[in-house]
């Protein structure tokens, strides 16, 4: 075979590459901690380590889910506290107005109604409160708000928007404060509870829609659910995923959605009537009217009239005999979000731990040690510079010189 000064340095040039290649690839290595780039450096390594990055990355992905998931179970326990310690002020006033002396000036009657319209509205902004553009208790879309409370805190809107619904469902809840003579003792006797009215967006009622239709509506509202697959339970079992969702009338009325789908529809709306009119909502809206009534009967500066003063105290009575049951119901979503919350934070320990164990697995499979591939860099990076420096003295030698 005849040797050319053009074979030569082809062959020289490609062996500079192949020396540069390893360099190059040294260097990635270096930067991106992996010891294989394909699948025929190390069939078996490369495809056991994609499958276990997969796996690091979806536990990376749930622990990010559970911090997010975890801001927003804290934003809806600040709020039903808040509600808590609204309904704790309330009745304290509650009682101030039934101990105060029978004799009152109207300014000062007037002074409690509008205190306790007050917290009637304070409760109701404590249900729209938000995490970043999430209603945490209700709404289900950033741009529907999901409480409206009227001015006389006798009525409570509630906004929902369905999945797949282009506008929100409204029911109007209007408390109904009723008198009446008992028939044996001639006694006027007050009674109150909610109405439920499905309306437009423009609070409009909607044709052809009954109070049944409403309730219908409130219910599937408030079986709805927020399971989440986060590395709790079975995906297979929906029931065995924590629900990370706590609806604003499932609080205030104690019925759980998992409670509510135990239910059957009739049994189900029957309770929900029952927990709101004496909700707090409910028992506030009842002593709000009691109290206006008899501040309207007062005849001048410091009399009203005797029957209706009886009257509101028997509304204060009432009130004060439900508002203990009312409060539990509503500290029963603190059990409920702090059973979810341990769940998830535990959930989040094992994810981290499943991490660690992935990186090593990783490093066994598809990683290369810092040190090593530092020490390679190195190496090839010598070899490279060292073929480089030959090359420009062979440049300088003849054909001659290179076959003798």
């Amino acid at each position: 075979m005849r040797v050319t000064s053009a074979k030569f340095y082809k062959e020289y040039a490609g062996t500079v590459q192949d020396l540069k290649s390893k360099y190059n690839r040294s260097l990635m290595q270096v930067s991106s901690g992996k010891r294989y780039e394909k699948a025929a450096d190390s069939p078996l390594d490369y495809y056991a380590g994609k499958k276990i990055d997969n796996l690091y990355n979806d536990a990376q992905t749930k622990e990010s889910m559970i911090k997010d998931v975890n801001n927003r179970l804290q934003q809806q326990e600040a709020a039903s506290r808040s509600i808590h310690t609204e309904m704790g002020n309330i009745n304290t006033k509650l009682v101030t107005l039934l101990n105060a002396p029978q004799e009152g000036l109207k300014s000062t009657i007037d002074t409690y109604s509008s205190e306790l319209r007050m917290r009637q509205q304070n409760m109701a902004n404590d249900m729209n409160m938000q995490y970043e553009n999430f209603y945490v208790l209700g709404g289900n879309d950033a741009t529907t708000i999901p409480f409206d409370m009227s001015a006389d805190g006798q009525t409570l809107t509630y906004h929902h928007k369905f999945a797949g619904d282009s506008e929100a469902t409204n029911i109007r809840m209007e408390y109904q404060y009723n008198t009446h003579k008992d028939a044996t003792t001639g006694e006027v006797i007050s009674e109150g509870g909610y109405t439920y009215t499905l309306i437009d967006k423009e609070g409009n009622p909607i044709s052809g829609k009954t109070e049944d239709d409403a309730m219908n509506e409130l219910l599937r509202a408030m079986r709805e659910q927020g399971r989440m697959s986060l590395g709790y339970g079975n995906v297979v079992n929906r029931e065995t995923l924590p629900d990370t969702y706590t609806g604003g009338m499932n609080m205030v009325t104690g019925l759980s959605s998992d409670a509510l789908r135990t239910m059957s529809d009739s049994e189900a709306k029957s309770q929900i009537r029952k927990n709101m009119d004496t909700s707090c909502f409910g028992l506030n809206a009842r002593v709000i009217k009691g109290v206006e009534n008899y501040s309207s009967t007062f005849i001048d500066s410091d009399t009203g009239v005797q029957a209706d003063r009886d009257l509101m105290n028997a509304d204060l009575n009432y009130a004060l005999g439900e508002m203990d049951d009312s409060m539990v119901r509503v500290s029963d979503t603190f059990r409920r979000i702090g059973i979810t919350t341990t769940v998830l934070e535990h959930v989040e320990s094992n994810l981290q731990t499943q991490q660690d164990s992935y990186q090593q697995e990783y490093t066994d499979h598809m990683g290369i040690p810092l040190e090593e591939a530092i020490t390679k860099m190195y190496s090839d990076q010598f070899a490279y510079n060292a073929a480089m420096q030959v090359g420009s003295k062979i440049m300088q030698n003849s054909l001659f010189d290179f076959v003798r």
